[in-house]
């Protein structure tokens, strides 16, 4: 499930290693994905219900909004972007910084995919 739609996971382990400087295997990924589905922080298909518990499990204390996909992240926050990618039906997550990408799960721009920006989950230190 993981490889199919844990891609908002996958950038929420991106920015925990940013910030916290853990290293996650692949061992560490899954131990985690079956952790935060026994706790209650996502389901079985991957769609995260409580990302800021996620965070917190590490340490990392931030409040999480949605935000319009022109908005420009403040100094302590950090983003991740909900993506349209063409002809696909669903979503797409990756770590962003405005218009830079930081992290993508499925290397979109490398393998030459079309998509294009819906909105923001905004996440602010507290």
């Amino acid at each position: 499930e993981i490889r199919r739609w844990g891609c908002y996971f996958l950038c929420l382990h991106y920015y925990i290693a940013s910030l916290t400087k853990n290293e996650f295997d692949f061992n560490d990924i899954n131990n985690n994905y079956y952790q935060f589905i026994r706790l209650g922080y996502m389901r079985i298909n991957c769609y995260i219900l409580n990302p800021c518990r996620i965070l917190s499990f590490f340490g990392i204390k931030r409040d999480v909004r949605v935000e319009d996909k022109d908005y420009k992240c403040l100094k302590d926050e950090f983003e991740i972007s909900e993506v349209k990618i063409k002809n696909n039906i669903g979503s797409h997550f990756m770590a962003t910084n405005n218009t830079e990408v930081l992290y993508d799960p499925l290397f979109l721009k490398d393998r030459g995919q079309e998509y294009h920006l819906k909105s923001k989950r905004i996440f602010r230190k507290i």
